[in-house]
């Protein structure tokens, strides 16, 4: 790690330094890897079941394999970018995505594919990186459009993503996906390294809390895998109750050691900010609403024949369409989206975000079988994600230091894809109780009480936004020296040892 550099050189680099549409463009290209990555697996889904005999809780954990080590990877993507440098570990980050991609496309199984797709979760990473890079970069004035942009930019790839895919299984097949995704994200790893400036930091003793980010994953994967089962299993079952007792012991367990730890995979003390808890709290329960939960239920309406009484009969490749169109609708407000956060505050917009996408599920419970009101309602969904992915990020640089921007806005997509990963299984479970195990297809009372469950978390996700403040009182990080001082201890650790958070990047000129 290099120290730091005269004040002649930061003149040199600062002068030299890219602008602001060079920046957010490549930011952008790699978040849409990341979102290209976890939404291109939806379309799929249907002709997966199809393909490997399967039903639609085992399908599902080829969304569900990528969300679970994209949690991990989110916070651990933070800490190393803090630590060691957000270009680099970006950088680093695309190529393992890319490799994952590989892995599915030869391994040739269902199993396989799931193994791929857990090493594609790297790029969880990307966004927390992306926003801090936004943040070490871009001029103050030009963040909450900046920041905006990247985040917002998530949902017009996912709609690219099922695009994509729908185009691959009609013309060709799901192989194509995947050659796809390995080559997008080596061209953004390239765009990232000869665009981006190289990092400034300096030397810290911090150590990664690997045993964390160890434990995470297993609670969740424990919890999930319990709920999949239960609707082969029962409820009572010993194996139900075993792998929720488990994850939930688990749980507690990763608790405990992130309030201990110095440097922890997830800095838990942070949700002692008013602000902080509330953002990551009407995060988890957008995750497990409308930005989660929605994708199953709408695909099986949209690929579903008519005859149903709730499918439109659309092919792979008409399904994609129709999602990159509306998302592309919602994406033209995001740069509308970063100003008015700007003048009203982003508080205002994140709500407006989560309410419309609330307002569109009673929309589609209400006119199944019509085209129309179906395109309409998921075209003001787009618009709702695009705000609300827009105004998330510029809502946590309110409550939080520049120092911590990666690890918090890591934290946030940790929380995020918990949350999508837990929808994922719970509407996996739902539509295969309602699901014909001759023909697999799900019954239309199985796709309403899908959007029920997805409705009663949006609203929630509303009700816990307006808690939130106008003017929030900023987060300050406690110091090892402070914590010790908390604690009672009387040897004191030296200045700059443990978990301190230290600044890790010299400000730009």
């Amino acid at each position: 790690m290099s120290a730091p550099l005269n004040p002649n050189t930061q003149i040199a680099r600062a002068l030299r330094r890219p602008g602001f549409a060079a920046i957010v463009s490549v930011l952008i290209l790699a978040e849409i890897v990341s979102a290209f990555e976890l939404s291109m697996m939806y379309v799929t889904l249907p002709t997966l079941i199809k393909e490997f005999q399967v039903d639609a809780n085992t399908v599902v954990w080829v969304v569900t394999a990528y969300l679970l080590v994209s949690a991990s990877a989110g916070v651990m993507g933070g800490r190393f970018g803090d630590m060691y440098g957000r270009r680099k570990v970006l950088v680093v980050v695309l190529i393992i995505a890319g490799a994952g991609s590989l892995v599915s496309l030869l391994g040739g199984s269902l199993g396989m594919i799931i193994l791929g797709r857990a090493i594609q979760g790297v790029a969880g990473a990307v966004m927390g990186l992306a926003f801090g890079l936004a943040r070490e970069h871009l001029a103050e004035a030009r963040i909450p459009v900046g920041v905006s942009m990247i985040g917002a930019s998530a949902l017009i790839a996912g709609a690219g993503g099922a695009l994509l895919a729908g185009i691959m299984i009609d013309v060709y097949s799901w192989h194509g996906i995947f050659a796809f995704a390995a080559v997008l994200a080596i061209v953004a790893a390239v765009a990232i390294w000869f665009v981006i400036p190289r990092d400034i930091v300096v030397k810290n003793h911090e150590k990664p809390d690997y045993l964390g980010s160890l434990l995470l994953p297993i609670a969740v994967s424990a919890i999930l895998l319990g709920l999949s089962h239960s609707s082969k299993s029962g409820f009572g079952s010993i194996e139900f109750i075993g792998l929720m007792g488990g994850g939930v012991a688990v749980s507690l367990l990763w608790v405990w050691w992130e309030l201990r730890v110095e440097s922890p995979i997830v800095n838990l003390r942070m949700f002692k900010n008013r602000q902080i808890a509330l953002v990551m709290t009407a995060t988890v329960l957008a995750a497990l609403g409308p930005v989660g939960g929605m994708a199953v239920p709408s695909q099986m309406v949209m690929q579903y024949p008519t005859a149903t009484g709730f499918g439109l009969g659309f092919t792979a490749t008409s399904a994609g369409m129709l999602g990159f169109v509306t998302a592309f609708v919602g994406y033209l407000f995001s740069p509308l989206g970063g100003r008015m956060a700007h003048r009203f505050g982003a508080r205002l917009i994140f709500i407006t975000g989560l309410l419309l996408m609330a307002l569109v599920i009673p929309v589609i419970l209400l006119t199944f079988g019509n085209v129309v009101m179906f395109v309409v309602a998921m075209s003001v969904n787009g618009i709702g994600i695009s705000l609300t992915y827009g105004a998330l990020p510029n809502v946590l640089i309110e409550a939080v230091p520049q120092t911590h921007t990666s690890e918090t806005a890591g934290t946030n997509t940790m929380v995020r894809n918990v949350g999508q990963s837990a929808a994922s299984a719970i509407g996996a479970y739902i539509l295969a109780s309602h699901q014909n195990p001759a023909t697999t297809v799900v019954a239309q009372e199985g796709i309403s009480l899908a959007f029920v469950v997805v409705l009663t978390f949006a609203v929630l996700s509303v009700l816990v936004a307006l808690l939130m403040r106008r003017n929030p009182v900023p987060w300050v990080p406690e110091s090892v020296t402070e914590r010790n001082a908390r604690r009672g201890r009387t040897d004191e650790m030296p200045a700059n040892a443990g978990g301190e958070a230290k600044v890790t990047t010299i400000e730009r000129l």
